[in-house]
């Protein structure tokens, strides 16, 4: 046979090889993106669901210690009042209001003259 047909055939062999090669490695390459790329979205929507459940948990959190909030509010109100403490005094310590009779006023006034004045009245 003649050498140059059959380098002129063995070099388009070759070179249909190197296609086939390099049309498989891009293929591959490409396969490749694509697994790297689900993985990395799946990755995604996991983790943000995940910070999607701790988000819901903690406004059910939040609205419990609210709801805690509002009731100790409330009990604060109830004990802080005037009542409650009065109360608490008659009770506890034995403390009364004198009558208006066993009042005293007390008056200073200050000045060059200082002057104090007690009465029965206001």
């Amino acid at each position: 046979m003649n050498p140059y047909i059959d380098a002129y055939k063995k070099s388009s062999q070759d070179r249909e090889q190197k296609n086939r090669r390099n049309l498989f490695s891009a293929g591959m390459l490409g396969i490749f993106f694509l697994l790297v790329i689900s993985f990395l979205l799946v990755y995604k929507h996991t983790f943000g669901q995940h910070l999607l459940f701790e988000v819901q948990q903690l406004k059910a959190v939040q609205k419990e210690l609210i709801t805690e909030q509002s009731v100790l509010l409330g009990e604060k109100q109830a004990v802080l009042s005037r009542a409650r403490i009065i109360e608490y005094a008659r009770e506890h310590l034995a403390l009364q209001f004198p009558s208006p009779e066993q009042i005293r006023w007390i008056r200073v006034e200050a000045g060059n003259n200082v002057a104090l004045s007690i009465t029965g009245r206001k």
